[in-house]
């Protein structure tokens, strides 16, 4: 052997350990940066949970993933119960030996341990109960979605219905497309849930959006700003009228020297008054379908309106407007991106299409007549 090879060969192990010094403390750093913030039972728990191979088999040959994000259960809404909050009936003296799950199947305790959600939202699970859901559920489809199907476990944070929603029926647009016009859009302004659970009640939500940066505002955890703005601009409390609407949106675009930008401006979407009624979901063939549902004057959804900016924890923080901002000519300012037709109908927009209709009717009959007289009248002159 070389001398060049002896020398990489002794260099090898040296190497090894060199870099394992290096990348243990690391990852023990890193680890911990990851649990940063939690309890010191949840990193207890974590000790064991947090090894990504942890898995139990079960009866039938399933392995059931035993792994918990440390870094994503530090960011989840359930971070503030803790490990405890849902698994009380672990003792952490006799765990693993004290634990009983007679599942067979990883689907059967993932319907099973469902039964843990109620404990908090016995509300959710009353609406769940008359879903489309829960009867493919109780039939045995092997499919139909438990809680953690839609909202995850140790991961569960805010987001959008829509979002929750097409991890399962990805096809959804396409599917519209085949009738809904303008199918896109749609998807865009209507939650799911404001037309496949039809018995809710809806309403019009207007979310702060920053066209500047092509995304929605978050309000700022120190101090908070949309909520104090949106009282000083309401000092009735009653909600926000058109000529208040407008006074806000432009104390929330001015900057810090005064002078007003344009860059937040409000698009409005099609939601739920309760979200909890969102758990109710109605099969296909009973959703609404109806375009008058929206584009008709008086229609439900335009009844009760609100103002919202998304939360620090990304839940929607909202404040209450009056109707009558979705169709007031104060308002073309404050919502220049939302006008659902014949649902919020402006009597100022009204009369500028009726103007351009006649406009153009008028343009087009005195082409027309000019053109005639002056036929009539090359026909009838000498040649």
């Amino acid at each position: 052997m070389s001398t060049a090879r002896q020398h990489r060969a002794q260099m090898r192990p040296r190497a090894l350990t060199v870099l394992a010094a290096v990348l243990i403390p690391l990852a023990t750093l890193l680890t911990a940066h990851a649990q940063e913030g939690l309890s010191d039972g949840d990193q207890q728990c974590l000790a064991c949970h947090a090894a990504a191979d942890l898995e139990k088999k079960l009866a039938n040959g399933d392995r059931l993933s035993l792994h918990v994000k440390a870094e994503v259960f530090a960011k989840s809404v359930h971070k503030a119960i803790g490990c405890a909050g849902c698994h009380g009936d672990v003792d952490l003296k006799t765990h693993p030996g004290d634990v009983k799950n007679t599942a067979k199947t990883a689907r059967e305790h993932s319907v099973a341990r469902a039964g843990l959600c109620r404990q908090c939202h016995e509300d959710a699970f009353k609406e769940h109960d008359q879903s489309v859901h829960a009867r493919r559920i109780a039939a045995g489809n092997a499919i139909a979605p438990t809680c953690t199907g839609c909202h995850g476990s140790h991961s569960v944070t805010p987001k959008s219905a829509y979002e929750t929603c097409v991890g399962c029926h990805a096809a959804a647009l396409d599917a519209h497309r085949k009738w809904l016009p303008n199918a896109r859009l749609h998807h865009e302004v209507v939650s799911c849930a404001a037309c496949h659970a039809p018995a809710a009640l809806r309403m019009v939500d207007l979310r702060l959006y920053d066209r500047a940066q092509k995304q929605w505002v978050v309000e700022k955890a120190d101090p908070p700003q949309f909520e104090a703005l949106a009282r000083t601009a309401d000092p009735d409390g009653n909600g926000l009228d058109a000529a208040e609407l407008r006074q806000f949106m432009r104390e929330l675009n001015r900057n810090g020297n005064g002078e007003t930008a344009a860059g937040k401006t409000l698009r409005g979407r099609v939601e739920l008054r309760n979200n909890i009624e969102a758990h109710r979901l109605s099969g296909k063939e009973t959703a609404i379908r109806g375009c008058e549902n929206c584009h008709s004057n008086g229609a439900e959804p335009f009844q009760n309106v609100t103002v919202s900016i998304t939360g620090p924890d990304g839940r929607p923080v909202r404040y209450p407007a009056e109707k009558e901002v979705l169709s007031s000519a104060l308002s073309i300012e404050s919502l220049p991106e939302f006008y659902a037709i014949g649902g919020t109908r402006s009597r100022l927009l009204d009369w500028l299409l009726l103007l351009v209709a006649i406009s153009s009717a008028g343009g087009a009959l005195g082409h027309m007549t000019l053109r005639w007289l002056s036929r009539k009248y090359r026909n009838g002159s000498p040649k």
